[in-house]
């Protein structure tokens, strides 16, 4: 896990401002280093920060050439097949300088050039240059685990890092602050790619390559798209829970490629106790939050509890960590979060890092895989029930209930949501925090430039892109997976732990595990209206029945400490707009910031 920037240029322009490997060096505080090249037509630079966890030796160290010098590579990420496909390499005669995993790339490009992405089984952005043409290729894995932003300039120059703050460093013209991607921000909590907070800088999309040539730039999608399979295959329930387990044991084991220690987040649920179960025998420490004087009718307690139950039951060392010590951070990296998710990571990674750790182990991704948000098993209902004006009176009277119970606060949206002419926009309303009139307040601009058409233009894409004849629970999946995951909870896990140094691997995303994920019927992931059952089934078997069936809390802050937080709550009542009025606090406390930043054209030098 590393940083990496480069830019390149027609003629002998491409350079990097020399802050840019300060500016990533928290995402590799281990070495840094950068290679410049310089043709007849054009030039390139790539510049390196190095986390060291796999190949702790100076040979593992980028930029990193193949045997003849050809190509250079810089590398973000782990490649966990990286052992077979080593021997694959070697078979074919290409010789390693170390035992970095990332360097698989380099010889596998040499046998098929961008082709060879989609063999790889493992969370990256990467760099390829060519001191030979000057061209240069740059990709994100398939799932958009590890982040890279990109900015063109007019005279066909390119700029790129791990980061928008370093982005930005590199010389990059970022540009303005771009009001959809805000407004997006003010609906969702975060910005879909390829949107970042910026007109001129965008975000390479998950399995999205990017070649740059002195003739222009193409952006192209490497591999096949991560979608479900209509033919989805029947089995009996004993038979996909076993089969989960031992998919799931494969993939968790094949993420414990490191040569340091490994840690675990732990939240006392179903996910992360299975991945707590899965390594028991590799994890060295587990992090969790607690959090004390608050209203429990959240079940904050059952969460502590259960970590205590499998502390005592694997025999790992556990950090208790209280969540009101997390704070409130603008991301220094240049994003925009208003989940406090992201806090809690970085007050877990910060300890992490202080003690030692390079690595930790997080249950993210499972709910996107397995339907585990209330959300999911309210999308077979939402997909075909249409209430129209009926939807939106119940919704204001539900509006009217006190808040503090989260039935009423989801009856309110599921109302609101039956309210919407189509299946899609119904699944949307349940996944937005903000109206057309807030976001235009906000942003002091007319309605319809922040429209939901317009905020939900990203998903309306992926959404229309998949294959006939998916139900609309799996549709709705495929949203969260393509969409939702990438924007939100991949990229705070990832800005956290690297703010850090410390990388935070997913093991519930293992790129096999999904791909057989995909091909799970309705049955497999709904079952008597209770979402992510398959799994919860097996955590019964190897955690407890009380772990297993307890009622699911995401990781975030008690709603009681929302609501004292929040100073004018959004329309949408209860969390959601109480979260809006944090989201729109976050946006002004990050244009003041980034306004302080811009010189003043009329002060004096």
């Amino acid at each position: 896990m590393c940083g990496i920037a480069g830019t390149t240029a027609r003629g002998d322009s491409g350079v990097l401002d020399p802050s840019t490997v300060s500016a990533l060096r928290h995402r590799g505080p281990d070495a840094q280093s950068s290679r410049a090249w310089r043709g007849e037509r054009s030039s390139w630079e790539l510049a390196h920060t190095r986390l060291s966890i796999v190949d702790l030796s100076a040979a593992g160290e980028q930029p990193m050439e193949n045997e003849d010098g050809s190509l250079v590579m810089v590398f973000n990420g782990e490649i966990y097949n990286s052992p077979e496909l080593r021997r694959f390499c070697q078979a074919k005669g290409h010789t390693f300088s170390s035992s970095m995993d990332g360097e698989v790339i380099l010889h596998l490009w040499e046998m098929e050039g961008p082709a060879c992405l989609a063999r790889l089984n493992g969370i990256f952005a990467v760099a390829i240059a060519s001191t030979e043409t000057g061209g240069v290729v740059v990709a994100r894995d398939p799932l958009g685990v590890k982040p890279l932003f990109y900015c063109e300039g007019p005279d066909q120059s390119l700029w790129f890092a791990s980061e928008l703050a370093a982005l930005e460093a590199t010389g990059a013209p970022l540009g303005s602050h771009d009001p959809v991607a805000l407004a997006q921000f003010l609906s969702f909590l975060w910005i879909p790619d390829p949107r970042t907070p910026f007109v001129s800088a965008k975000s390479l999309e998950p399995g999205q390559a990017l070649r740059w040539t002195p003739h222009g730039i193409d952006l192209f999608q490497y591999g096949d798209p991560l979608v479900p399979n209509p033919d989805a295959e029947q089995r009996t329930p004993e038979e996909w829970v076993r089969e989960t387990r031992d998919r799931f044991v494969e993939a968790a084991q094949r993420q414990l490629l490191a040569d340091v220690p490994i840690g675990l987040m732990a939240s006392g649920g179903v996910d992360s106790g299975l991945l707590w179960w899965a390594t028991k025998d590799s994890l060295d420490k587990a992090y969790t939050i607690t959090w004390t004087g608050s209203d429990d009718f959240e079940g904050l307690d059952d969460d502590r509890r259960a970590v205590i139950e499998l502390e005592e039951r694997f025999g790992t060392s556990v950090a208790y960590l209280p969540g009101e010590t997390a704070g409130d951070t603008l991301p220094p990296s240049g994003d925009l979060f208003a989940d406090p998710a992201y806090d809690l990571t970085r007050l877990i990674a910060r300890t992490a890092s202080e003690q030692g750790y390079k690595v930790l182990l997080s249950g993210q991704g499972a709910d996107e895989l397995f339907a585990g948000y209330r959300r999911h098993t309210m999308a077979p209902l939402v997909g075909r029930l249409r209430l129209g004006r009926l939807g939106a009176s119940l919704e204001r009277s539900l509006l009217r209930l006190p808040t503090g119970k989260l039935s009423s606060e989801y009856a309110t949206r599921l109302a609101r949501a039956c309210s919407e002419p189509d299946a899609f926009r119904a699944y949307m309303q349940l996944c937005t925090y903000s109206t057309p009139v807030e976001r235009a307040m906000a942003l002091n601009c007319d309605e319809a430039e922040v429209s939901n058409d317009i905020v939900w233009q990203r998903h309306r894409d992926v959404y229309d892109r998949l294959p006939p004849g998916l139900s609309f629970l799996r549709k709705a999946l495929a949203l969260d997976l393509a969409v939702y995951l990438p924007g939100l909870g991949l990229a705070y896990v990832d800005r956290a732990g690297m703010e850090f140094g410390v990388e935070i691997r997913v093991p519930w995303l293992d790129l096999d595990f999904v791909r057989w994920a995909l091909t799970l019927p309705d049955q497999a992931l709904v079952r008597r209206s209770r979402g992510k059952w398959l799994t919860r089934d097996l955590a019964a078997l190897q955690l407890s029945p009380a772990i297993a069936h307890r009622p699911k809390r995401g990781f975030a802050a008690p709603a009681s400490r929302l609501n004292q937080e929040a100073i004018a709550a959004g329309q949408h009542g209860f969390r959601q707009g109480a979260y809006f009025a944090r989201a729109h606090g976050i946006m002004e406390a990050f244009v003041s910031r980034e306004s302080a930043l811009v010189p003043d054209p009329d002060s004096p030098a």
